[in-house]
């Protein structure tokens, strides 16, 4: 297409925010890879040129992890670090050199031959989180051909600045190398909300839309391109009123950001004088030093299973998990610190348990607190080293994935058994959350017997409404506003209300300034995000009135579909 006029295409939203940029189009194209036959004096010098090609693979990765905590992206060190892993699966490293011995073909015929055979079986598999891990495997494939055939990756570093970045697919690894300054955002056809290259660019800061024809687009010719990923709009050739109008939100956006800073000190509360306690969720001890900047009145979402997931094969000892308990509580302050427990299982699957959760379904295994306690040792371990953190501040603990009243009752035995061994009399505080249809049903009798409920908002729409939460249709905003969601949080709410007991959502709705008067009409005072976002939800709460708020809830709950839901959210955003 050669014309100059303006063309606006819509996409899946994935990553907010707004890029002006130059379109780049990375194409690519199977490579030849060289076949034939090999002796078998040359059998052991092909077996050496393939670990060498390993060893190059994993310190171009173990790198690319050193940079992204350097910079603060542990959720996308985290996911590098499973490309990592990859490198000791025994069909990389065994079942190749047998192979390259029992074919006598050059290593690079033989491990093309491997990974064909791999990926037929993944294809067969519909299931989204498969699909994934399927892309982590060409990834890594891909760049162990790179160091076989001695070619260097090519780096997204390497493109022009300010480009907007094309791709039929993004491998996690490309998104993870980029820097937020060269590149303005992502495009592409595959990848949905909680791909890993969606997670990465969200952790960066980059827009990034999905479900594009990119073929369709590769024929625009064109010098400039805007990205919306807020609403999933790509426009190319912008009329001026058009580069204009995106311009001025580009600075509006900026001083918000600047303002927004200077309201950190300032309290979370409604017009009408009600107060919300604001927490973050960390994954890393490196995120810390975010959380008095951002206003975070304490910790409340503290995923402890980052400590398993690195290359060892065992779990941190006692003392180890104490001291980085004891660092979360000095830092804080006094203020409150919530740990949940090893959520182990889904896409979380430490090394050291990848033998035991092999046959496990990624979405409907055994996880959270059924995996511990299953593998009781590992919890005892870990309350001991939290009981003792807990006499130097206010630390509590979270059960993930709760089903049903004897997980909590079988965790709180553990507990009083582990307070008697160390002599501790103090009270601990016990909360659970709530992520399975179960759980809501029973969350009266859970919150009559545990200090707090949590809503993992995630987990909930995918158990309730019967989709994977790593498929792209999770990114869909519809999913959040379907009225079984808000009703089933209502529902929760309720019910801990009755009991005496507080709720609070540490789920990404609560990272949505759409949804907070929602959350807050319907009875949430206790939010806890990504750090990142603690200044805009903030300054959300500031603008509101719990009495409108619930008439906004009271009108939501009437509603019968998610899309007039959203338009009332809408409406009721533009007003305030």
């Amino acid at each position: 297409m050669s014309d100059q006029q303006e063309r606006r295409f819509k996409g899946a939203p994935v990553s907010e925010g707004i890029a002006i940029g130059v379109p780049y189009f990375l194409m690519t194209s199977e490579e030849t890879i060289p076949e034939f036959p090999i002796t078998i004096s040359e059998v052991d010098g092909e077996i050496a040129r393939y670990r060498k090609a390993l060893f190059s693979s994993r310190e171009d990765l173990e790198q690319l992890q050193s940079d992204l905590n350097d910079e603060g992206s542990q959720d996308a060190a985290f996911i590098i670090d499973t490309h990592i892993q990859m490198l000791d699966d025994p069909l990389i490293t065994v079942h190749m050199e047998e192979k390259i011995r029992d074919m006598q073909r050059n290593t690079e015929a033989v491990f093309r031959s491997v990974i064909s055979e791999f990926e037929s079986r993944f294809c067969m598999a519909s299931d989204s989180f498969f699909q994934q891990r399927m892309i982590d495997v060409k990834d890594v494939s891909k760049r162990i051909l790179g160091h076989l055939g001695n070619k260097e990756e090519v780096s997204l570093n390497d493109i022009p600045d300010n480009s907007v970045i094309f791709a039929k697919e993004l491998a996690p690894s490309q998104t993870a190398c980029v820097s937020a300054s060269r590149v303005g955002a992502f495009v592409t056809q595959t990848g949905g909300g909680n791909s890993h290259a969606a997670l990465i660019a969200r952790a960066k800061g980059i827009p990034y839309v999905a479900a594009m024809d990119i073929d369709l687009l590769s024929e625009i010719v064109s010098n400039c391109v805007i990205v919306d990923g807020s609403v999933g709009e790509v426009i190319f050739n912008p009329l001026p009123a058009t580069l204009e109008k995106y311009q001025k939100q580009l600075v509006d956006i900026k001083v918000k950001l600047e303002s927004l800073k200077s309201e950190s000190s300032l309290k979370a509360e409604t017009l009408d004088g009600f107060s919300v306690r604001l927490f973050a969720n960390v994954n890393d001890l490196s995120e810390l030093e975010q959380l008095e900047e951002h206003g975070a009145e304490g910790i409340g979402l503290f995923r402890s299973e980052y400590l398993l997931l690195d290359e060892s094969l065992r779990a941190p000892t006692e003392e180890e998990q104490y001291l980085v308990y004891k660092t979360l509580v000095d830092q804080m302050n006094g203020l409150p610190v919530v740990v949940r427990v090893f959520d182990i299982g889904g896409d979380k699957n430490p090394k050291m348990f990848q033998d035991v959760l092999k046959d496990s379904h990624p979405i409907l295994g055994c996880r959270g607190i059924r995996f511990l306690l299953r593998y009781p040792e590992l919890l005892r371990t870990q309350i001991r080293a939290l009981l003792r953190a807990g006499i130097i501040g206010d630390v509590r603990v979270l059960l993930p994935l709760v089903s049903d009243v004897r997980e909590l009752r079988c965790v709180q035995m553990l507990i009083e058994e582990m307070k008697q061994e160390l002599g501790i009399t103090e009270r601990v505080v016990i909360g659970c959350m709530i992520e399975v249809p179960s759980a809501v049903v029973m969350s009266r009798v859970l919150a009559a017997e545990c200090d707090f409920l949590s809503i993992g908002t995630n987990d909930l729409i995918q158990y309730a409404l019967g989709v994977d939460r790593s498929d792209s249709m999770m990114s869909e905003l519809c999913y959040s506003a379907h009225p079984g969601i808000i009703r089933l949080i209502k529902m929760i709410i309720d019910e801990s209300s009755t009991a005496g007991k507080s709720v609070g959502i540490c789920g990404e709705m609560a990272s949505n300034p759409l949804f907070i008067p929602l959350l807050l009409g319907l009875g949430i005072f206790e939010l806890s995000c990504s750090p990142r976002y603690l200044p805009v939800i903030k300054q959300a709460i500031r603008r509101l009135s719990l009495a409108r708020c619930r008439e906004l809830a009271a009108q939501a709950l009437e509603l019968p579909s998610s899309e007039e839901i959203i338009l009332l959210l809408q409406e009721f955003q533009q007003r305030v």
